[in-house]
């Protein structure tokens, strides 16, 4: 049998494992929960939360009063009732009985210090000044049109861009780019922790129940190792990909959230460094593996791989903000850029070469670090006796 066959075999048993295993399936369900219910909360519950303003009038006002004040808003949700009293004196009292927001008569608005909306405030006056003032003009003998051209407002509107004209930064350094990249930054460190614990996991299991001199029997050690990583990456892509199409699907239908325009650069940033880091970490947590045989000590043993994967994860997080020296370096160095260089690819800071440099440094490292952790894995699998050193795993491997 081909050494791709054996890889394949072990590739599909541990994938089979996994998906099947009850511990993967509350975790995916959890997961898509977490993701609807972060979604879609903040659009249902807040869905009345448009502003309502009661405006109190003697009698009733013109017509064009309650829907010019409600476009104006800026709130577009904004609904504006309109209570009618007799005289000014039931005004004024519905005011001080906090009934209504505002009062609104023919040449005078009435308020109840803060307790009366600043831009409801503004608005009557607005709205009302330019009534009050068509009426006057009609008064006056001017024509429909006459009045319409004095009233319209002739100012051209420029909206300028916050950005420095010459900062090359354009929209691939908003806030709304970061905070999409960051969310896949969080969900690429919570998957590459989970699935390289559970390789680590499944090692120390296969080593102290024996499995795995039966499985050495027909597949070498290093064939068993890439297709552990490969089965369990597989399905950690999946999870992965499967997790990230329910969540633009939800923020489409959402009106809380919108896509940035980074959206698509950082999604694709999240799945190349997913593959890279989880090919990086995994093997390195297989390897760690051998080296334990009781569960009790896996914790201990990955320790220092999770210190790492969470000091890229913390320069990440403080770096939300801006670029850095610190977030520049880590986005270089092969052991922290899977949590950094996502984040700087969809902000927009990170230069080609820097790209290409990381890239590059990645597979390189990754590659050396499967040789020399194929042959620890090797040396350590059939012992026993307690926690190995490394040295000693790779002494005791076959060439």
């Amino acid at each position: 049998m081909s050494p791709m066959r054996h890889v394949t075999l072990v590739a599909i048993r541990d994938f089979r494992e996994r998906i099947t295993s009850r511990a993967f399936q509350v975790s995916t369900g959890l997961t898509l929960l977490l993701v609807a219910a972060f979604i879609l909360l903040p659009s249902i519950l807040g869905g009345d939360d448009g502003q309502t303003w009661t405006v109190g009038t003697v009698g009733s006002p013109p017509p064009q009063l309650k829907p010019a004040i409600e476009l104006a808003a800026a709130d577009p949700d904004t609904v504006v009732e309109i209570s009618e009293f007799d005289d000014v004196a039931q005004i004024e009292q519905a005011l001080r009985d906090r009934e209504i927001d505002a009062g609104y008569t023919q040449g005078a608005i009435y308020s109840i210090g803060q307790d009366s909306p600043d831009e409801l405030l503004a608005l009557l006056i607005a709205v009302g000044g330019t009534l009050e003032l068509a009426d006057r003009a009609a008064s006056l003998g001017l024509s429909q049109s006459e009045v319409d051209e004095l009233l319209r407002q002739n100012l051209e509107v420029i909206e300028l861009s916050d950005e420095p004209a010459d900062s090359g930064a354009g929209d691939e350094g908003s806030t709304g780019n970061r905070t999409f990249a960051f969310f896949g930054v969080i969900f690429l460190f919570i998957s590459i922790v989970t699935y390289g614990q559970w390789i680590l996991i499944g090692v120390i299991e296969e080593k102290s129940s024996r499995v795995v001199e039966v499985v050495l029997g027909a597949v070498r050690p290093h064939h068993l190792l890439a297709g552990k990583v490969l089965g369990i990456g597989v399905l950690g892509l999946g999870q992965l990909i499967v997790v990230g199409l329910v969540a633009l699907a939800l923020i489409q239908q959402s009106s809380t959230f919108t896509l940035p325009s980074a959206a698509a650069t950082a999604a694709i940033a999240v799945v190349v460094w997913f593959l890279l880091g989880f090919a990086f970490y995994a093997t390195a947590y297989a390897a760690t593996g051998s080296l334990v045989s009781r569960q009790e000590e896996a914790q201990n043993a990955a320790f220092p791989l999770t210190m790492v994967l969470m000091a890229g994860y913390f320069i990440a997080s403080f770096s939300f903000t801006g670029d850095n020296p610190a977030l520049r370096i880590a986005s270089l160095v092969p052991a922290t850029a899977p949590m950094t260089m996502p984040l700087r690819m969809a902000a927009g800071d990170a230069a080609l070469w820097e790209i290409v440099l990381s890239f590059s440094l990645m597979v390189v490292v990754t590659w050396l670090l499967i040789r020399f952790a194929g042959r620890v894995y090797a040396g350590g699998l059939l012992r026993s006796a307690g926690r190995i050193k490394i040295r000693d795993a790779w002494r005791s491997a076959e060439g």
